[in-house]
């Protein structure tokens, strides 16, 4: 509790510093000129809009960032980023979480409006059953938008549904997920798997692993080092990870690619699951979760 009371008494004396630096200000702020100061620094977050805050000399941000928006605050100079909580002492109330849950209301009933238009009611409910609480955090994607070259394909090439997969290969519940992917792909024709390599920054051998993969030739061998991989992940092989890796400049420009739709998707992490639709669910999946997803969607 006293560390809570000492945030926000720090975050007060800050507001206070800036709204003496600046004075009362009465310009109105352009969104382009916050973009440009705030954007370079937001780590791929965008700025969507602007207006004025309860605090005279600040203004409200809303950012968006992995299909969550937030608010946080600039001073009309644009030189201060406040990332605090406003707090009405008065009404005793968190203006800053208040708005915060406005956002996400809003942006849920975006997504169902899309969802609606995309799927049709019967559709969405089927969804809500076969994904239980999942359904909540599900995004939707531009299929228009994935990058649909140096993908690996699994599965009937002919298939009527196609399932793109972001993947790591060395990434625990990708391997996991590949496991599971097998086992529907021994039961049904009627999909394929596309795997999109999303190597993350934090695993220390999966880089170079994909470039390796993106310049073999064979597609048989770029599947077979995918699965190599996987099995030492399984296996906790670190010296056989250590080996299938190899450096290829090819590979690093279609990594930049692929992270380049990552972030414009707001995918944060691996497996990332796309079913048709461009219905997208993070984390790994059972076969029968992944079957019941693929029923409800045909």
């Amino acid at each position: 509790m006293k560390r809570i009371v000492l945030g926000l008494f720090l975050t007060f004396l800050f507001v206070a510093d800036v709204y003496a630096q600046s004075g009362v200000c009465t310009k109105k702020l352009d969104i382009q000129q916050v973009k440009t100061a705030l954007e370079p620094v937001l780590g791929g977050a965008k700025v969507i809009k602007v207006s004025p805050s309860p605090v005279k000399g600040l203004y409200e941000v809303i950012v968006e960032a992995r299909g969550r928006q937030i608010p946080v605050y600039i001073d009309c100079s644009e030189r201060y980023l406040i990332t605090g909580e406003i707090i009405d002492l008065k009404e005793k109330r968190s203006i800053t979480r208040e708005r915060a849950r406005e956002l996400a209301k809003k942006v849920v009933e975006e997504k169902m409006k899309k969802l609606e238009k995309v799927l049709g009611k019967a559709k969405i409910e089927k969804l809500k059953k076969a994904l239980g609480e999942s359904f909540a955090d599900i995004k939707i994607v531009d299929l228009k938008k994935i990058p649909k070259e140096n993908l690996i394909l699994f599965g009937n090439p002919a298939a009527k549904m196609t399932v793109y997969v972001v993947t790591d290969p060395e990434c625990p519940f990708c391997a996991k997920f590949d496991t599971e992917m097998m086992k529907v792909l021994e039961k049904r024709k009627d999909v394929k798997f596309e795997l999109i390599l999303f190597p993350l920054p934090f695993h220390k051998h999966a880089q170079k692993i994909v470039q390796r993969i993106v310049c073999e030739k064979s597609v048989e061998k770029k599947k077979k080092i995918l699965e190599e991989s996987f099995e030492a992940v399984r296996k906790r092989n670190e010296k056989k990870l250590a080996q299938l890796g190899k450096e290829c400049k090819e590979g690093e420009k279609v990594i930049q690619e692929h992270f380049k739709f990552g972030s414009e998707a707001g995918i944060g992490g691996t497996p990332a699951i796309i079913f048709p639709y461009g219905i997208m669910v993070s984390g790994w999946m059972t076969a029968d979760q992944i079957n019941r997803v693929l029923d409800a969607l045909k």
